[in-house]
């Protein structure tokens, strides 16, 4: 990266830092006062201004992205539409990138994208704030049935309220290395990890899984160069699918879907639709 681009990487991390960093108060003020009035109507209000402050951060990032940076998205299948449903989301993990791309997807016309967190990730200033400030639901992934309790109440609780449930099944990003020592069987994803999506869909049975497949320029392509807007073309394939029609244990039903997925990268010919904010 030349002089140039990492200006422009430190201008964007910035600006979407202070966005964020703009609405942790108010959703701090909201969250210690849903702990202390237990008025259910004083709930849906509350309930309504975090809609409300999620879904203008969104705009401003993306608006940064879209608009700014000149990003644009190659977009096959639909994408939620219904604000007051629940939905399971799952998809590859390539960078935090990632998080801003489905954000804007799911969430201009859908309800508040909500994501399962390692418990590790609360501790990252501003995200981590922002994710208990949100109250989403974090995983120990621990392998004592104590922790297995209370990764499964952790989402049965989220899983209550109107939202998509994000989950990233790889359960880290996505690099040469991990899929070195993971051996990966595929060229452009890590193993995908079942524990958290089988609970979404024990506490969901009814609902849409919309997976999401996310292509980008290239394999190594890191959050800090995405920022700069060099490489502006991504893609992304939607699948819709009904849980009920998923197999309660779904380690193959997620190994057969992630070798299409592979698949799909490998050939990078998904006959895109140009979509800008």
């Amino acid at each position: 990266m030349n002089i140039k681009q990492q200006l422009i990487s430190t201008v964007s991390l910035s600006a979407i830092t202070l966005n964020l960093l703009f609405w942790i108060p108010p959703l701090v003020l909201i969250a210690l006062l849903k702990a202390v009035i237990r008025h259910q109507p004083s709930h849906r209000l509350f309930g309504m201004i975090v809609d409300k402050i999620y879904r203008a951060a969104v705009w401003f990032n993306s608006f940064w992205l879209f608009s700014v940076l000149g990003i644009q998205l190659e977009v096959v299948g639909e994408v939620p539409n219904d604000r007051t449903s629940n939905c399971i989301v799952i998809s590859n993990h390539r960078s935090w990138f990632d998080i801003l791309l489905l954000q804007f997807l799911i969430v201009q016309k859908g309800p508040l994208l909500m994501f399962l967190i390692k418990q590790e990730l609360i501790y990252v200033p501003v995200v981590g704030w922002i994710c208990l400030a949100l109250n989403f639901p974090r995983l120990n992934r621990g392998k004592s049935e104590v922790s297995r309790d209370r990764d499964y109440s952790s989402v049965a609780s989220a899983a209550q309220k109107p939202g998509a449930l994000m989950n990233f099944v790889e359960g880290t990003r996505f690099t040469k290395d991990k899929q070195a020592s993971q051996v990966s069987e595929y060229k452009h994803l890590l193993k995908p990890r079942s524990g958290g999506f089988r609970i979404m869909l024990q506490n969901l049975p009814e609902a849409t899984v919309f997976d999401f497949t996310l292509g980008y320029p290239k394999d190594d392509l890191t959050f800090w160069q995405c920022l700069n807007g060099e490489h502006r073309r991504y893609q992304v394939h939607i699948s819709a699918f009904q849980a009920s029609d998923i197999p309660e244990d779904p380690v193959d039903w997620l190994i057969e879907r992630w070798a299409e997925k592979d698949q799909q990268l490998e050939q990078n010919g998904l006959q895109p639709v140009i979509l800008e904010d």
